[in-house]
Parts: structure tokens; C-alpha cells; sequence
């Protein structure tokens, strides 16, 4: 850590070093009108034969300078959008002027030229770039009116599972990231947030599976950065949207409509959004479950729930950025979201003998209320060195969770002839509080036009309170007597210094990255007042990125990078969860970190077309097991760490213009996911003790996703969009999942001199996304299905308005970095 605070040192104080035989040159730009012209494009030429030496870019007073230019003879071209191209008089830079300020340039308005310019190109849903795979969400037809989530399953690689469980290319544990800033939840609580988030409010979701060394080493499937929409245009300016979604099989309708507000002048620029959600939704779900001793079926379950839902929500974001100078910039954000998530269940559960008879029926209904809030708010400061590149930037974050949730489970058993024997009333509370903060700081350093040095250095720190209080209601009076076994207190606080070094150098036809990048972890969990946990690490985390150019439309890459998963923060958490009266969620706190080593190489044709290789070994893998207690026929779920997973694969990404009204683009990706571990078996003797053995697991699957979206261009300016997705039979540890697809579609109308966009389209026409799947091993044998609302026509408007003249906004990657990741408290 001190190597690397010192040469940070070193290399600030060598930014300062004046050159010899070099000089400055720095002017100012305005109209005919004695306007300031923002972001215009200067380009410094030698005056001899035009060669480019240098470019820049205007700041918000119209001014430029280019720093460190070696003594000559210059002229210098000026362009903006709008207005004539100009050429200033020839200059000379030497020792005797060797700090030139140009007179005030005028440019000249071009009305003829704005008259005759019209946009028509327009990026495809996705595109892939060199180091990443992009989805351009607002040029989806068949995106309109849905939630981010919906669009996250249409997107190349990316596959959500029944309880919105994230994957990529076939490996969990992805780092979700919100304009750089990851989202600190956990898979299903950030499931339902991205469910309550429109798709109107992203701009594009950037897919990187194997990021650099400035990124956190958390997430072994790599990184998913969603960024949202912020206007950049000057002046006042937004766009507003209303949306309608019906759902045609319980007839539950989803309402939505959101506000995008964006002022810039001079130096400063404020913008701000907000969204309100209303949707209903159902979920319904079978579970068939066996239970045996010495090998023969001692009891069967047969389960069926029904679950309606509904969750409204608000989300906010504000912000400003203030540029003092041309070279120092600070700028604030703060991003709100506040829902209730409502949910009722009616789970009837028929419990046979071991002659598949019926013997008792158990019914339980349920109602679960969810008031969740979580605020993030960020400060950053850019300051930029010289006109080379040259920068530091620092960012101060403070992030809060809030949920509160109460829980009503009323249980009924009855006999065969359907004669009431037992009730089960039982009233729950939960309560989670959690409170990060971050502090970091990053040096990019260009040491000259090949090569360039980043360095950075982060800390945070995290306190989790979490209470549970679980009360049974007995007798007539439905007196409260409190369940020891489900009242807790549990608190977790973690602290993670870190520290990262880049080198990239690009030489004739090769160019690499290097970079290493340090995390010292230190957690204390306590249960009650008495620590249960405490743990002290530190950990090395090398990336290599090689580009390799073959030939003029042929590209190879090379990539290596090492990575960490930590246990989110519930998962940690030994609080036994109620499911229902023979189903418990329990935490582990001796889940311990799981290390990935990742490999890829990948070939590039015409900077478009790529087929990539890639290979990962996670060991200690955190794995979701079943255990059954076959005398209480309980089920219980809790993750523990098992021996490796190996994940082998191919992938193609084919973006193909096949005429010019018609773009497709395809994504296949092959793989293999290999589970090798050993499973701990408990069982409990006649005398009342327990004995545990341990059970190998050696589970194996050749997995094969594909997305495929097609867009057609028609006359007077209609459009349509066709796009499909799907999966074959994976395997996830114990758990060995069925096929999985949909297919949508979505016609686009726009109107009022492209201003204002109608879409209408049908998600998941033939309600095919379903989750079907099976945990066996051994003794365990469950059948699993899961059907949801996916099937939903939506009608979506949207206007934009205000100043239509370009100029680039600034965006932030903000220090909330891996901890948002592990955070379970956005509402269930």
C-alpha cells in the first residue's frame, strides 16, 4: 500500500515539470452574436502541411489551451455543430512567445448547413466494442414500457432465474453496477429493484467478462454496468414518458410514468428524474418433494402456491456538476428509491404415505408487507492536469438501506376426511438497517501517446443491524408467545482498504494491460452482543489484457483476471427464515470468500463479429444446498462452500446489417459448468443426537444460450422489432434446471418531428418462460415449477422536449464499489 501511495506522489509532482522547448497556447471562442460557443473541437496543425499535431475540446466558457507544444510555426482549426469552419492566421511559437493567447475567435453561424443536416443512423440494441458488449436499450421497440430487469433477459449472455437470480455466460455472482456504482444488494433483492425500475429511465447495460484492475475484484462472472439516461443537451431540456401493461391471464394491469429534467449554462449543469411505478402480478408454483429411509419412500409432498403480488414504487435522481475552472470540476448525486412490496400466499401442501396415499393436508395463508428505502448520495471532484489526459478524481459516497417487514402465516391441518386437527398462527417482524461508506481517489497519468499509467487508492466501510422477532398466537385469545428460535439480533460490520496499479502500452500491432490490484478485508459479525464472526485477510488480484492486430479486419485478444466473491451480508446471517411450516431459508456464518481465475481469448472480425474462447476455475464455490430432516419432514435451504466449479465455453456475437431496412443481430454462447464438491449429510439418531457425513458431488452439464434480435426500418418512420431468447438444460450444484426461452415483439411509430414515440408490444407471446427444475441426490428428490407473469402487452409514450443542441455531459464512476453488491434489503 505504501508503493503504491508513493508513486502517486511521484508521478503528481511530475506532472508539474515544465519541458524545454515548449510552450503554451490557450485562446477563447464566441459567435457573431458575442456568444460563448461550448465544446467546440480545436485541432492545432503545423502550418507547413496541415499535419495534425494535436486536439482539444472547448470547455463550458469556450476556452482551450494546448500545454507543451514544441516550438513552430501553427495554425489552428475550429468546428462546432452550427457553425463555419475556421482557420486562424499563421502563429509562431518560441522562446520569445512562447505563451501565446489568441485574440478572441468569432465563428460564424452556418443556417444553410442546419437546415440540410438530418440524422437518420442510429446504434443497433446491441453492439459489440472491443472490451465489452453493449445494449443500446432506448433503440429497442420491444424495451418500451418494461422494467430493467425484462431487459437484462434479452441481453447477450445474461439469463435471470425463477427467484431473479442473475447469471452470466452460465456463472452466478455478477457485479451489478449503476453508472459505475454497484447496486450493494443481494441477487433477490436487487431483482426487485431492477423489477421496479423502468426501462425508460437506462440508457445502456455494458456487459465486461473479464474487467480490469480498476474495477473491484468482486463478481467471477464479471461485470454488468447498467447506466441511466442523463440528458446532454444545453438549455432546458427532458423528456416525459407514461406507460400501460395489461397482463391477459388474471387481467392485472402495470402503470408507469416517469420525468427526465436536464438545465446546462455556463458553468453549471443540473439535472434530475423521477419515475412512480403501480403494477399487480401473480406467481404460482408447484413443489413435489420425497422423503426416504433405506433407500424406499417413507412420505411424499405434493405443493401448490399461489402468490399475488403487488409492489408500487418511486425512484429519484438529482444532481449537479459545477466547473469552477477549465480544470477543476466538483459535481453532487443523489438517488432515492422508495416501494412497499404487498405479497399474499395460498400454499396448500397434500402430505402422502409411503403408499402415495393421502394422509393430511396442510394450508397456509399468508400476507407479507414490505416498506423498503435506499439513498445514496455522492460527492466528486475532477481535476484535470494538462491537456494530455492528465487527471485526478476523487469521490466521497454514503449509501443507506431501510426495510421493514412484517409477516402473517396462518396455518390449518386437516385429516382425510378434511376435519380440522391443528392450527398454526404465527406473526414475524424483521427490521435491517444498513449504513456504508467510501472514499477514493484515482490518477490517470498518459506518459505519452502509446503508453498510460492509472493508479488508485479506495476504502469503505460497512455496518449491518438486522433484527428478527417471530411470535406464535395460542389459544383463544391469540396470546403472543415469543419464538426464541426466530428472534434475533445479528450485526455485521466490514472494513475493505484497497489499492490498484494499470499499465497499458500500445506498440505497432499489439497492445497490452497490465494490473494488480490489493483488498484487505476485515469483518466482525456479532449475534446477540457475542461475536460470532472474525475474519482478516488480504488478497492479490493480477488482470493481462493483450490485443493482438493480425490483419486489417482480424483481431486476436488474451485476457487473464483473478477475482473474489464475499458472502453477502444476510447469507452470513443465522437467522432461520420461514418459508412455510416444512420449508426454512438459514444462513451460514461460516461461509468463508470464493477465488475465480479467469481466462479468455477471443477473435474480432471487422470490429464487429467476435467468437470468444473462455475458461474459469471458482474454488470454495458458494453453493445453495438442500437439507431434509426426513423425521420432521422439513426441508432446510442454506449455502456452505464446496470444492470448485470449472466452467468451460464458446460464445459468437454476430451483428449483421442484412439490408438497409433490416439489422440482426445473434448471440450463442456453448458451455460447460462442472460442480465438484462434498455435500454434508445430517442425521438425527433414534436416541435424539446427530451424526453428519459428508455426500461427493461430481455434477456436470453442456449448457446452450442464444438472443437473437431482428429490427426492421419501414416507411413513414413506422418500425418494428423481433426478438427471442433461449436456454437448454443447465445444472447450478444440486439444482439441474429444464429449458427456458421467450419470444417478444413490438411495432414503433414516431410522430410530431421525431419528438414523440408511440410503441406497443407483447412480451413473451407464447408464455413460454417458465422455471422447471430438480434437486436429486442421494435421499433429496424435489420437482420444482415456476410460472409468472411474463406474458404482458404494454403501451408506451414518449415525448421529448427542450433545446435540441449537443454537448457532451459529464458521467461518473462513483467509489460504491463491491459492498452494494452483498447487500439483501431492497424489499422482497
Amino acid at each position: 500500500m505504501k508503493t503504491i501511495f508513493y508513486t502517486f506522489l511521484i508521478l503528481f509532482s511530475l506532472s508539474t515539470i515544465k519541458v524545454q522547448a515548449q510552450g503554451k497556447i490557450s485562446g477563447q471562442i464566441t459567435d457573431d452574436k458575442s456568444k460563448i460557443v461550448e465544446f467546440a473541437t480545436i485541432t492545432l496543425l503545423n502550418a507547413k502541411d496541415s499535419s495534425l499535431v494535436k486536439g482539444a475540446l472547448g470547455d463550458v466558457n469556450g476556452t482551450f489551451e494546448f500545454e507543451k507544444v514544441n516550438y513552430g510555426t501553427y495554425i489552428i482549426n475550429i468546428s462546432q455543430l452550427g457553425y463555419k469552419k475556421y482557420y486562424t492566421p499563421k502563429f509562431i511559437l518560441s522562446a520569445e512567445t512562447s505563451n501565446i493567447k489568441l485574440s478572441k475567435i468569432v465563428l460564424s453561424e452556418d443556417s444553410k448547413q442546419l437546415g440540410e443536416v438530418q440524422v437518420t443512423a442510429k446504434k443497433p440494441f446491441i453492439e459489440q466494442q472491443i472490451d465489452k458488449t453493449v445494449v443500446n436499450v432506448e433503440n429497442s421497440i420491444v424495451s418500451a414500457g418494461n422494467t430493467a430487469i425484462e431487459v437484462l433477459e434479452k441481453s447477450p449472455g445474461v439469463t435471470v432465474d425463477k427467484d431473479g437470480n442473475i447469471s452470466l455466460k452460465g456463472k452466478q455472482n455478477v457485479m451489478v453496477m449503476l453508472d459505475g456504482k454497484p447496486t450493494y444488494m443481494s441477487a433477490s433483492d436487487l431483482a426487485n429493484m431492477l423489477r421496479n425500475m423502468q426501462a425508460t429511465q437506462l440508457d445502456k447495460i455494458e456487459i465486461m467478462t473479464n474487467p480490469p484492475a480498476k474495477y473491484d475484484a468482486a463478481g467471477n462472472a464479471g461485470v454488468i454496468n447498467i447506466r441511466l439516461k442523463k440528458n446532454q443537451n444545453t438549455g432546458l431540456n427532458g423528456s416525459a414518458n407514461i406507460g400501460l401493461g395489461y397482463g391477459p391471464y388474471k387481467s392485472l394491469p402495470k402503470e408507469s410514468a416517469g420525468l427526465n429534467l436536464n438545465y446546462r449554462s455556463g458553468k453549471v449543469n443540473v439535472f434530475g428524474n423521477f419515475s412512480a411505478n403501480d403494477r399487480k402480478s401473480f406467481q404460482d408454483q408447484t413443489i413435489n418433494r420425497k422423503f426416504f429411509e433405506n433407500g424406499k419412500v417413507i412420505s411424499g409432498f405434493d405443493q401448490v402456491g399461489n402468490n399475488d403480488r403487488r409492489n408500487y414504487s418511486f425512484s429519484y435522481k438529482m444532481g449537479a456538476d459545477y466547473f469552477l475552472d477549465k480544470k477543476n470540476t466538483i459535481g453532487f448525486l443523489f438517488n432515492g428509491m422508495n416501494g412497499t412490496w404487498k405479497e399474499d400466499l395460498n400454499n396448500e401442501t397434500l402430505i402422502k404415505n409411503a403408499a402415495a396415499q393421502l394422509d393430511t393436508t396442510s394450508r397456509t395463508l399468508g400476507a407479507i408487507n414490505n416498506n423498503w428505502g435506499n439513498y445514496s448520495t455522492n460527492i466528486n471532484f475532477k481535476h484535470v492536469i494538462d491537456s494530455t489526459g492528465r487527471e485526478i478524481t476523487a469521490d466521497l459516497d454514503y449509501a443507506r438501506y431501510d426495510a421493514d417487514n412484517s409477516m402473517k402465516y396462518r396455518t390449518s391441518k386437516y385429516d382425510t376426511q378434511n376435519i380440522l386437527r391443528q392450527t398454526r398462527n404465527e406473526d414475524g417482524l424483521t427490521d435491517s438497517k444498513i449504513n456504508i461508506y467510501s472514499a477514493k481517489v484515482d490518477l490517470t497519468y498518459p506518459i505519452n501517446k502509446t503508453s498510460k499509467f492509472e493508479t488508485g487508492l479506495k476504502s469503505s466501510y460497512v455496518h449491518s443491524g438486522n433484527n428478527m422477532s417471530f411470535v406464535f398466537l395460542v389459544g383463544d385469545l391469540n396470546t403472543p408467545v415469543l419464538d426464541p428460535t426466530r428472534t434475533r439480533d445479528f450485526v455485521y460490520k466490514e472494513n475493505i482498504n484497497a489499492g490498484y496499479i494499470n499499465y497499458s502500452k500500445e506498440f505497432k500491432k499489439v497492445s497490452m494491460q497490465l494490473g494488480l490490484r490489493v483488498e484487505n478485508t476485515n469483518g466482525q459479525g456479532t449475534l446477540l452482543g457475542k461475536e460470532l464472526l472474525n475474519r482478516h485477510y488480504t488478497n492479490l488480484f493480477p488482470s493481462v489484457f493483450f490485443r493482438q492486430k493480425l490483419a486489417k479486419d482480424h483481431q486476436l485478444g488474451y485476457s487473464f483476471s483473478r477475482r473474489i466473491d464475499r458472502p453477502s451480508y444476510e447469507d452470513l446471517n443465522p437467522f432461520l427464515f420461514f418459508l412455510d411450516p416444512y420449508t426454512f431459508q438459514r444462513g451460514n456464518e461460516l461461509l468463508q470468500p470464493q477465488y475465480t481465475n479467469a481466462f479468455e481469448v477471443s477473435h474480432t472480425y471487422k470490429d464487429a463479429i467476435t467468437t470468444t474462447l473462455n475458461f474459469s476455475r471458482t474454488n470454495g464455490i458458494m453453493t445453495e444446498i438442500l437439507e431434509q430432516n426426513n423425521a420432521l419432514k422439513t426441508t432446510n435451504v442454506t449455502k456452505i462452500n464446496i470444492g470448485y466449479v470449472e466452467n468451460m465455453g464458446i460464445s459468437f456475437s454476430v451483428p449483421v446489417p442484412i439490408t438497409k431496412w433490416w439489422f440482426s443481430n445473434t448471440y450463442f454462447n456453448l458451455y460447460n459448468n462442472h460442480y465438484v464438491g462434498d455435500i454434508p449429510k445430517t442425521t438425527i439418531n433414534s436416541d435424539g443426537t446427530s451424526s453428519t457425513i459428508l455426500q461427493p458431488l461430481d455434477a456436470r452439464a453442456t449448457t446452450y444460450q442464444a438472443n437473437m434480435t431482428h429490427q426492421f426500418t419501414l416507411p413513414k418512420k413506422y418500425s418494428l422489432e423481433l426478438s427471442g431468447w433461449y436456454m437448454s438444460p443447465f445444472v447450478e450444484g444440486q439444482l439441474a434446471g429444464r429449458p427456458m426461452g421467450a419470444m417478444s415483439f413490438g411495432i414503433q411509430k414516431k410522430f410530431m418531428n421525431d419528438k414523440a414515440t408511440l410503441k406497443l408490444n407483447v412480451n413473451d407471446v407464447f408464455w413460454s418462460n417458465q422455471f422447471r427444475g430438480s434437486f436429486i441426490f442421494n435421499d433429496i428428490d424435489v420437482q420444482v415449477t415456476n410460472k409468472w407473469e411474463s406474458r404482458v402487452i404494454r403501451l408506451n409514450f414518449s415525448y421529448r422536449f427542450g433545446n435540441s443542441k449537443v454537448a457532451a455531459a459529464r458521467q461518473r464512476r462513483t467509489g460504491l464499489e463491491d459492498e452494494k453488491g452483498r447487500v439483501k434489503n431492497s424489499g422482497n
